[in-house]
């Protein structure tokens, strides 16, 4: 019994002393005398990017032509001429013929007309000579009444011939001119939807239609909450109070980099949808003819539209990448003198190439973490290493055209 309980004490003290050998030989040494949990976390840092900037939203529309004509006959008959076919560069003058209407019934009017006034006037002519004799002899007492009062009246009539034969001349003169149909305004064509031969009359479809190029509008919606704010800007000075024609927008096409259109806001409409909460505003933007090619804006584009809320000023910008969103919070990580990770709250402004306008707790000299954001927290020992904020290649001069 007594070598039996010997023999198991000894064989545990063994094993004890196995267990604190291998315990001994799996543990890492203490680097220095750190703690694991306070070994440095290697990051990536950069300061904040300081630069003047102009606060803006953007938003999506459509462009729009300011004058719009849709081209159909004035008078009936058959075409004898289509002076344009269509083509990729279809731009016509206002006062341009486009198609020819047969003229010779309306040259017939207009001399049957013409034949009418001169038959008039003849009657005319009689007419006064026997009443200025008619008169002559009243005052001779030669003549009753009733005969002077005929005279009068024939008189009467005969100037309101001529009256009537003029007014035929003059509207079959009209008539002769509609058969020249010509370009109203100046613009762009579309193609014609009658051809020679065809007979038109007023009650026909259009034969084409017509777009003014230059200037050309642009419609979109802008938001309750950015129209108050601009309200407000104006208010404080920050923006031009003079008329919309002073507020200056930034337009770009889906294939253009940036916002290369500069123009003016042009009309607000006069009250606020409270089904969408937005007001129909409209800009207008010049349009020029280039050297070659088409205009670079036309009717019905999609537009991508930048309204700056106010004048240039100096702000800080940081990378998307190092903003943290939390339940609705967003907060920078930052290291501190002593190498720990603090916490900024900040508020996201406007973007500006590929950074991201910052307001609130953070400064211009901030070390902020761009990248290891996953690895840190609050209090978190790292070792920084400082680097370019991104983006920063991306940064536009301003908000101004090109």
């Amino acid at each position: 019994m007594l070598r039996n309980h010997f023999s198991r004490a000894g064989l545990m003290s063994v094993l004890g002393i196995c267990i604190a050998c291998l315990s001994g030989c799996g543990s890492e040494p203490s680097q220095g005398g750190i703690k694991p949990d306070e070994a440095s976390i290697k990051v990536i840092v950069a300061t904040p990017v300081e630069q003047q900037v102009t606060d803006y939203m953007d938003y999506t529309g459509r462009t729009e032509a300011v004058e719009f004509v849709e081209i159909r006959p004035r008078v009936s008959g058959y075409l004898t001429k289509v002076e344009f076919m269509g083509s990729l560069d279809s731009e016509v003058k206002a006062g341009d013929l486009l198609f020819q209407i047969d003229d010779r019934p309306y040259l017939n009017a207009l001399a049957s007309a013409e034949a009418r006034l001169a038959s008039a006037n003849a009657a005319h002519k009689t007419s006064s000579a026997e009443l200025e004799r008619t008169e002559s002899l009243f005052k001779k007492g030669v003549v009753v009444q009733s005969e002077l009062d005929r005279d009068v009246g024939r008189k009467a009539q005969a100037d309101a011939d001529i009256l009537g034969a003029q007014a035929g001349i003059d509207q079959a003169k009209l008539d002769l001119e509609f058969t020249r149909i010509t370009a109203p305004i100046g613009g762009n064509i579309s193609k014609p939807n009658m051809t020679i031969g065809n007979l038109v009359t007023p009650a026909s479809p259009s034969l084409t239609s017509i777009v003014s190029v230059d200037p050309i509008y642009v419609y979109f919606d802008l938001d309750e909450p950015t129209m108050l704010q601009i309200q407000k800007n104006i208010r404080e000075g920050k923006l031009p109070t003079g008329s919309s024609s002073d507020y200056k927008i930034l337009l770009g096409l889906i294939n253009d980099e940036g916002y290369p259109y500069s123009g003016t806001l042009d009309f607000v409409d006069n009250r606020v949808d409270p089904n969408t909460g937005t007001i129909r505003v409209r800009g207008i933007f010049k349009n020029p003819k280039p050297e070659r090619g088409k205009r670079a804006l036309s009717p019905g584009l999609f537009a991508r539209v930048r309204v700056p809320l106010g004048d240039a000023h100096n702000a800080l910008l940081v990378s998307e990448r190092a903003v943290v969103r939390d339940q609705g919070k967003t907060t920078l990580y930052v290291v501190g003198a002593d190498n720990k990770i603090g916490v900024r709250k900040i508020q996201l402004g406007s973007q500006h190439g590929g950074l991201r306008v910052v307001t609130g707790e953070i400064q211009s000299g901030d070390k902020i973490v761009i990248s290891g954001l996953q690895r840190v927290r609050l209090g978190s020992l790292v070792d920084p290493v400082v680097k370019d904020m991104p983006g920063m290649s991306a940064m536009p001069a301003g908000t101004e055209a090109k």
